[in-house]
């Protein structure tokens, strides 16, 4: 994908959960299709957190020189944050805020800065643009997960 396909898909990732959970009650959105998987709403909560640490990381890669980015611990920020007693209309609502302002942010950076590296402890060594590769990548992996939970109610 170049970067306008990428930043086109990043901007429709919220229009896509949107059709992903089509016709879901706020029940169902709660149920986990077994106990140790998440539920749809907990994986919509995990990818708005994601997003919006993703915007970060794309800011620290284009204003440092060289940053060593930090890991999270997913089912740590699930628990913490209570993903599975969140609101689904708010989790919405900062769908769109962050999968939007993370492409916005994408738009606004010139050849160069898509460019610009870091380090991931578990990748290694990686650009803006490897970023926006894995974000595209992740997204489409989790809208899978959610048609698939869909799927299954």
């Amino acid at each position: 994908m170049d970067r306008t396909e990428i930043t086109a898909y990043l901007r429709q990732v919220p229009d896509l959960i949107e059709e992903a959970l089509h016709g879901m009650s706020n029940d169902k959105l709660r149920r986990r299709p077994s106990p140790d998987e998440w539920s749809a709403l907990e994986v919509c909560c995990h990818l708005r957190d994601y997003a919006q640490e993703e915007g970060v990381r794309v800011r620290r890669l284009v204003e440092e020189d060289g940053p060593a980015l930090e890991t999270y611990d997913q089912e740590a920020w699930a628990r913490d944050r209570n993903y599975h007693g969140d609101d689904p209309a708010r989790v919405r609502t900062a769908l769109r805020a962050f999968w939007g302002g993370l492409a916005y942010q994408l738009e606004g950076l010139a050849d160069q800065q898509w460019q610009r590296g870091g380090t991931h402890p578990e990748r290694g060594a990686i650009t803006v643009r490897s970023r926006a590769d894995r974000q595209v990548a992740h997204a489409h992996a989790h809208l899978e997960q959610l048609r698939a939970i869909r799927d299954q109610m």
